[in-house]
């Protein structure tokens, strides 16, 4: 599961914004949604817009939210706040400049990360997820950069290849562990948002 580029279309990254009405309603869909699951770990992103997203579900499963660094999304650096689509201004023509060069695997904007540094992390908490000793659900609540660079390992696309999978706003995103490796189960799952009438991918 995750949370993408608000509605404004604005690059958040690390920018902690809070939650806006969708992603409330939304939050009270996965809630429900996972409420009949047997849930051992809730894992989240620090950002509050992925904590505020899995407070419903911890709540009613009675379990701690742990936070994990390695599930935040990129962080953009410079560009963060940068409104895609506004290029009036100078400034904001050098930000798509620097925008299009963070496709390349090794680029890192000042004070932001490149596609690599986002790899090593989520490689590493996959690798953290292998090993740990559970029966039930393990629930991560992450960002769409996040889940993108899952899908490449997962699939072993590379990562400067143009993304052709959908990773939509409050979707739920199945996997299954095999020994160490992991298989995915059901990617971009929308079902329990279409029935409120919520579902946008942006």
């Amino acid at each position: 599961m995750g949370k993408q580029i608000g509605i404004k279309k604005k690059i958040q990254g690390h920018t902690n914004t809070a939650l806006d009405s969708d992603g409330h309603r939304e939050s009270i869909a996965i809630s429900a949604a996972l409420d009949k699951d047997c849930i051992e770990l809730i894992f989240s992103s620090p950002l509050k817009r992925a904590y505020s997203t899995i407070e419903p579900l911890a709540r009613r499963k009675q379990k701690a939210i742990i936070c994990s660094k390695n599930l935040m999304e990129r962080g953009f650096g410079v560009v963060e706040g940068f409104e895609i689509g506004n290029i009036k201004s100078a400034k904001s023509k050098e930000q798509k400049l620097i925008l299009r060069k963070t496709a390349e695997k090794n680029f890192r904007p000042d004070g932001g990360e490149s596609l690599y540094d986002v790899y090593i992390r989520v490689k590493e908490f996959l690798d953290f997820l292998s090993i740990i000793d559970v029966k039930g659900t393990v629930v991560c609540m992450t960002h769409g950069g996040v889940l993108d660079i899952l899908y490449r390992i997962i699939m072993n696309e590379p990562l400067s290849s143009e993304r052709k999978w959908a990773i939509p706003n409050g979707a739920f995103f199945l996997l299954e562990r095999c020994k160490s490796d992991f298989k995915i189960i059901k990617w971009s799952e929308t079902s329990h948002l279409k029935s409120g009438g919520m579902l946008d991918e942006y």
